[in-house]
């Protein structure tokens, strides 16, 4: 599609976007996302490291990192809806080739999240003490840890602009800048972590330092990028800021279901926590290793949606609506793939994997190998219901993966788990069934509203998803 501007593109952004909207859909999927799956799945392998250095400092080190991480983790789910939001609709008029509009759209973005996060910052600094005891944090840790908190929620604030210069660069399909970029502020993080902890035997304080030097970086390198490169397009310019309602509003009104979907699933996993203390502290202990674990099968396939929703919004944009579903063609079969890949070394391996968590403490093993035995068939079913919200945010059905969701943590869930504690003997194993059947639950409806989406554009843009088999998904 021609541009509608004057607006040039540099030689290695036409060549990018032209990949993305007529290369072959599987190598563009493969290519594309292959960085942010391998980053995806090696950072969550260093979280397990970083979980074992807080805890070698002391339990309740290792027991505030965790809590604040949870407090933080909310907010953070604000700024991921924010970013995915926003380049769903910057990804689409990059497709269909209105750069003046893209231009205005990244600059406004910028502008809006840093004001945004400057007015948060100055709001909690002064509230901190009030706003940990509202929230009922343990006086042990606001008067040990208001420091780390506030040092945590600078980070985060940071983190929130990073992940929109981020999914800026995975538009463009730079994800191997993404991964090198990654890599080396991981490496920032973990060294620093390593000598703070090791070396100068400091305390969690420290390692709040670390991600906050960490994410410095990747600040560097965006204002960097965004200031100085030569792309007329992906630049933020303080003339091309814009507050209107045109410009916003769109990014914004697409943003508020992701960030409602992304925080409430960490309210609500909070919220199981809680519940599973019922069930004894080292339940709660095993499910949060379990799901580490898990996280190693399911984080690469995450990258992979990440990756594939820009490019079905490019070609969305663009009015090929043919190559978005290629695109959920792809990132199905990929992920299908990669499920079943990590899903068997888990599963036949969880006792000696799951033994690596409680050396010498036989009664713990038994109960976190009885969690996770059934918590990893999460691992095998994810796979197709992260290739299914790719879909639904390629299309920029946002409001529909807040829907799945919701039905994930407050109706497959939290009822299921009050069920067995009341109506069951079942004991530790409930907190692994409880994750395994939400899961499976939410991706057998995921796949259901999936089809009923396909059908409707084939219907609507006379498309045949079966080619070879002559199948129409029509009426």
């Amino acid at each position: 599609m021609s541009t509608t501007n004057e607006t040039q593109l540099t030689e290695k952004e036409a060549k990018n976007r032209d990949f993305i909207l007529n290369g072959p859909m599987f190598k563009v999927v493969l290519q594309i996302g292959i960085p942010i799956a391998f980053f995806q799945g090696i950072n969550q392998l260093l979280r397990v490291v970083d979980s074992f250095m807080a805890a070698s400092i002391d339990a309740t080190a290792a027991s505030m990192v965790t809590y604040f991480g949870q407090m933080n983790l909310i907010i953070v789910g604000l700024g991921l809806g924010l970013a995915a939001g926003a380049t769903l609709k910057i990804s689409q008029g990059y497709g269909a080739g209105d750069y003046e509009k893209v231009k205005k759209q990244i600059s406004s973005i910028f502008a809006f999240a840093a004001i945004a996060c400057l007015a948060l910052i100055l709001l909690i600094v002064p509230l901190a003490t009030p706003l940990m005891r509202w929230m009922n944090t343990p006086a042990e840790f606001i008067a040990q840890g208001r420091t780390f908190f506030l040092i945590e929620f600078a980070v985060t604030m940071i983190w929130i602009i990073n992940a929109i210069y981020l999914a800026l660069e995975r538009v463009q399909g730079n994800t191997k800048k993404i991964l090198n970029m990654n890599l080396i502020a991981m490496a920032i993080n973990m060294g620093f972590t390593a000598f703070s902890v090791y070396i100068l035997r400091e305390g969690i304080t420290f390692i709040a330092i670390a991600s906050l030097i960490s994410q410095l970086f990747i600040l560097a390198v965006a204002i960097y990028n965004l200031s100085g490169r030569k792309s007329e397009v992906f630049k933020f310019s303080l003339k091309e800021v814009s507050l209107k309602r045109v410009i916003l509003a769109p990014m914004l009104l697409i943003s508020v279901p992701i960030m409602i979907e992304r925080s409430a699933f960490h309210v609500g996993k909070t919220v199981v926590n809680v519940m599973i203390t019922g069930l004894g502290p080292l339940v709660v202990g095993g499910l949060g290793i379990s799901n580490l674990l898990c996280g190693i099968g399911v984080s690469p396939q995450m990258g992979f949606q990440d990756s594939t929703v820009a490019i079905m919004a490019q070609n969305k944009g663009a009015g090929s609506y043919k190559r978005v579903l290629e695109g959920f063609k792809a990132i199905f079969v990929i992920n299908c793939v990669l499920a079943v890949t990590f899903f068997i070394p888990l599963f036949f391996f969880a006792r000696h994997t799951t033994s690596l968590f409680a050396i010498g403490d036989p009664y713990f093993h038994d109960i976190l190998y009885r969690v996770h035995i059934i918590d990893v068939w999460s691992v095998l079913v994810l796979g197709a219901y992260s290739a299914t919200t790719a879909l639904l945010f390629g299309l920029g059905l946002t409001r529909l993966t807040l829907f799945l969701n919701v039905c994930r943590i407050f109706l497959f869930r939290i009822p299921v788990l009050l069920f067995l504690q009341h109506f069951t003997t079942m004991g530790p194993e409930a907190a692994g069934f409880v994750m395994a059947f939400s899961n499976i639950a939410v991706t057998v409806l995921g796949l259901g509203v999936g089809v009923i989406c396909i059908r409707k554009v084939c219907r609507e843009h006379g498309i045949k998803f079966f080619e070879k088999e002559k199948l129409i998904l029509e009426n």
